[in-house]
């Protein structure tokens, strides 16, 4: 059978399966979930193998680790040989018949690629959890769950009470499960079944957030023509402090801090996290780099293509979030600026490796951060985003307006109806859309992607009716009865990034090629006083920087592993940018920028 993501509810509805599990939650409390597994094998042995990574999220995290208390079964109830052949994997001496597998899982992990159990909820996902059958893997998988809670979400098909189903491991292993007495809203739009599981804590208006999602499918059929689904699964987890997504076939799971849900600006980005995750239904579902499906569950499984992965749905959802009216054009323009390219300019490490590499290195550095990593690596998250701004203002250009990235990417989507077992290389990608839409991108879009050198912002949204301009220092301040206010110092900068702790303030980062760096600060210094003046507060330190502005320089005292250190810390000028529409564009530009932000 070819590789397949593709489900529909009625496929499994009353049907059997060879192998099958059963979820119980005897010990909720304690963050275990108990897991039954039954395989019904002909076979004198099996391998049986947990994942060591889950698809969306590229790095090795051994999954096993929070497995214990193994056992394995015949049909008979005696206990049967097994061996562990590798850190995951194990051979079981089957002889035939029915084999039953028994563990827990330990699952106590507040994100959305991981496992968490607890005694008012559990939030499964299934390549964290259930182990697969090597060999076996495009067999239908049922799974029966036995739980104290009123609800299970998940985009696993109902197979009969009590039990949902996947056509292979690969559906089952990208279908999360949320159970417990959580707010659910469901819905029918544009011929699919829809429904918004939302879990946590706080002072958040679920109604109100589940009716936005009718917007962003809504805006998704205008752009793409239909759904791929019959039925998706909206998991939104609300909890402090919280921040994530994941990307599933039919489902997406948002995690985001509850707390900041009463500022517009802040609740303007969950929705845009919906609108990432829900974009990501298309783009890396279904358009994705060839070596992403089928997947290796053991190893790393490389590309050098999460550029169009992440990169390009970078791009979109807030391109999205702007046509769905999450955001007005104003503030749509204030986000690329503040969000996408001032952050970029923050990167010195954008000048250290292309984002091909940074791609293909991803198991080893984007989630492994550290205080270095900025000066190193450039997120292909952000700078995949910007990369493919400009390529939509360079068809848009090209083509004075009649044709836009959109046009490729369905024509991608058509390609994907075609071909659904094969991924695109980057040749074809580039092949596809410059045939969608008269242009041949090729030659500036692997300039892009090579190179380290600065991208071309400037030109590009200039053709399009915008500047990417430095921003106007603010004229006078007054207040009062028209008095005047104290000038602002000059902006300045020195490349230091501070944190505050419980026991002061302490260097987050210190980025390349600037004054901190010269000034030998290193990360994780303790910084004690500012020209003689105890700092122990982020406040502190601005105020008396600020006192400080008319100066070329200033002293730090620090310490690092308890020794003292006087250092003297210089400033450079600091621009701030803005990306604005032009005062008098050109009719031609003008065309163009409302072809860009039509919706």
């Amino acid at each position: 059978m070819p590789y397949s993501i593709e489900q529909t509810d009625a496929q499994l509805r009353d049907t059997t399966a060879a192998i099958r599990y059963t979820l119980a939650f005897p010990q909720a409390a304690q963050h275990l979930v108990h897991v039954t597994m039954e395989v019904d094998s002909a076979a004198d042995e099996i391998i049986l193998a947990m994942p060591n990574w889950i698809p969306g999220s590229y790095k090795v995290r051994d999954f096993i680790a929070y497995q214990g208390d193994l056992r394995v079964a015949g049909s008979d109830g005696a206990e049967l040989p097994f061996e562990w052949i590798a850190k995951n994997r194990l051979r079981v001496q089957s002889a035939g018949g029915n084999v039953s597998i028994t563990y827990v899982y330990f699952g106590n992990e507040r994100t959305v690629r991981l496992s968490h159990i607890n005694r008012y909820h559990a939030f499964i996902n299934p390549a964290n959890a259930l182990m697969c059958v090597e060999g076996r893997t495009e067999e239908a998988h049922h799974v029966a769950i036995d739980h104290p809670w009123s609800t299970v979400s998940t985009a696993l098909s109902p197979v009969r009470s009590g039990v949902w189903g996947a056509l292979n491991y690969d559906i089952l292993a990208d279908s999360p499960i949320e159970i417990g007495d959580h707010f659910v809203a469901g819905y029918d739009r544009h011929g699919a079944r829809h429904e918004v599981a939302i879990t946590g804590v706080g002072d958040f208006d679920a109604p109100w957030l589940a009716a936005q999602t009718e917007r962003i499918i809504d805006h998704a059929v205008t752009m793409w023509g239909s759904l791929p689904y019959d039925r998706y699964v909206f998991i939104i987890q609300l909890l402090p402090g919280q921040y994530g997504g994941l990307e599933h076939a039919r489902s997406s799971v948002n995690m985001f801090d509850s707390e900041v849900l009463s500022d517009k600006t802040k609740s303007v980005k969950l929705l845009a996290l919906l609108c990432h995750e829900y974009f990501h239904l298309w783009n890396v579902k279904r358009i994705r780099p060839a070596e992403l499906g089928p997947f290796n569950y053991n190893e790393e499984n490389y590309t050098r293509m999460l550029w169009l992965a992440e990169g390009m749905t970078s791009y979109y959802d807030d391109l999205s979030a702007y046509r769905c009216g999450f955001h007005s054009r104003a503030e749509y323009l204030r986000t690329l600026t503040d969000e996408h390219l001032s952050r970029l300019l923050d990167v010195p490490g954008r000048n250290a490796m292309s984002i091909k590499d940074s791609s293909y290195l991803s198991w080893v550095k984007l989630y492994i951060p550290t205080a270095d990593s900025a000066n190193r690596f450039p997120s292909y998250y952000l700078k995949g985003g910007i990369i493919f701004l400009l390529l939509d203002l360079h068809i848009i250009a090209a083509t004075d307006g009649a044709r836009s990235l959109d046009d490729g990417m369905r024509a991608l989507m058509d390609r994907y109806r075609a071909e659904p077992e094969r991924g695109v290389t980057e040749e074809e990608f580039i092949a596809i859309v410059s045939g969608a839409v008269g242009v041949d991108i090729g030659g500036r879009l692997r300039g892009w992607l090579d190179s380290t050198d600065e991208l071309p912002v400037e030109e590009v949204v200039g053709a399009a009716g915008l500047e990417w301009r430095r921003k106007s220092s603010s004229t006078e301040s007054r207040f009062g009865d028209d008095l005047s206010f104290q000038q602002a110092g000059a902006s300045r900068w020195s490349g230091l990034r501070l944190e505050e702790t419980k026991a002061g303030l302490k260097v987050a980062a210190v980025l390349r090629d600037t004054p901190a760096e010269a000034a030998g600060i290193g990360a994780d210094d303790e910084v004690i006083a500012l020209n003689g003046m105890r700092v122990a507060s982020m406040k502190q330190w601005e105020a008396l920087l600020k006192g400080a502005r008319a100066e070329d320089s200033v002293t730090i005292t620090a310490a690092a592993e308890g020794r003292l250190y006087q250092t003297t810390l210089g400033f450079i000028p600091r621009e701030s940018h803005e990306l604005v529409e032009k005062a008098e564009p050109t009719e031609l530009e003008r065309r163009r920028l409302e072809k860009w932000l039509s919706r």
